[in-house]
């Protein structure tokens, strides 16, 4: 905030919120000075906010949200207040504005800001990391409980269905994200939404999906290639297999975003397959199921540090066929890296007769 000249900042992201006060709940807007944490908030978190992070100056709106806040800011006596432009929604500034009144209307001024939380967030501290690796246990235990209930004639939406009961019963608080399952052809569409595609023999089942346990996210990709398997799967699985690998052998703090998904790319493209990865290769993880630094080709390049967790998550699409795709999450240490997650994926651990 020293450096930005700002005399507050406001805290319009969830994840930003629970990363400096451990409050999470919604609907709610903290707003933090140089001396001072005020959350304004509602009646349905007054008890929550009060367990969570009793520390914090509430401030309990009984009407709008913009009102509420707009007092907080005056009473604070900030001039500039900062906000998160790429998550703080235009209209929650626009009545900001309308709303402040008297003296505060001349003096306070709005000022945008981008990546301050997110770049503070990107470098896990011990007790983070801690959570991080509970989170990717529980997808773990629950990718193997639901592997030996899967079988040919589920549709993809029972099978997530499945999925998400399973990490829930293992004490995830709920999915990192909607869990993927992509059955047969589907699998080719990387961000596939499951539907009532049956599950069926001699055909690829693709399964992305992460636990979310104490704020925090865990993010994997299995592909399991069930019965028969064509020429053309079996050299996409080997060819992103030794993508995936090569670029986490290559992980280490000093090493740049760009560099490491070069070494993944170049594989692919030795391959004869690089138009069929056509995303990064991976993305930081922790409050946010997509978090600085990200893995790419293009868009900015950064050196990896101590202290991020990333996913690792090469692919190979083929539209009509099937998609390959394996993910892990690595953890940056001080003189190299850690994979978090142990789920077998070879291609014989993968094979499904």
């Amino acid at each position: 905030m020293k450096e930005l000249k700002l005399d507050a900042l406001l805290l319009t992201h969830p994840p930003d919120l629970a990363y400096l006060s451990q409050f999470t709940g919604d609907d709610s807007i903290g707003l933090f000075t140089a001396d001072n944490f005020h959350l304004v908030t509602d009646f349905r978190y007054q008890e929550q906010a009060a367990i969570e992070a009793p520390w914090l100056k509430l401030v309990i709106r009984e009407g709008k949200m913009s009102d509420a806040l707009a007092r907080t800011v005056a009473e604070s006596k900030a001039a500039r207040v900062g906000f998160e432009a790429n998550f703080t929604q235009f209209g929650t500034i626009s009545s900001l504005k309308k709303a402040l009144t008297g003296p505060a209307a001349a003096k306070v001024k709005l000022i945008p800001v981008e990546d301050v939380m997110v770049n503070i967030r990107k470098v896990k501290d011990d007790v983070e990391i801690a959570i991080i690796r509970q989170a990717v246990a529980v997808a773990e235990v629950a990718y193997l409980a639901l592997r030996e209930q899967i079988k040919i004639g589920q549709t993809e939406n029972y099978v997530a269905g499945l999925m998400a009961f399973e990490m829930r019963c293992r004490g995830a608080t709920d999915s990192s994200f909607p869990v993927i399952v992509a059955a047969g052809p589907a699998s080719s569409l990387p961000h596939y939404r499951p539907g009532e595609t049956l599950v069926q023999n001699n055909q690829p089942l693709l399964i992305d999906w992460g636990a979310r346990f104490n704020g925090y996210c865990s993010d994997l990709t299995r592909t399991l290639l069930l019965g028969r398997v064509s020429p053309k799967m079996k050299k996409a699985y080997n060819v992103v297999l030794e993508a995936q690998q090569a670029a986490i052998d290559f992980l280490r703090p000093g090493v740049t975003t760009a560099q490491a998904d070069r070494v993944a790319r170049g594989v692919i493209e030795k391959a004869g397959l690089g138009e069929r990865f056509g995303h990064g290769l991976g993305h930081g993880i922790g409050r946010d199921i997509h978090e600085l630094p990200t893995l790419r080709k293009t868009g900015g390049d950064e050196e990896l540090r101590p202290g991020m967790v990333v996913t690792v998550e090469p692919g190979v699409y083929l539209p009509g066929v099937g998609g390959v795709r394996i993910e892990d999450d690595v953890l940056l240490t001080d003189c190299g890296r850690e994979v978090l997650s142990s789920l077998d994926k070879t291609f014989e651990g993968c094979h499904i007769e």
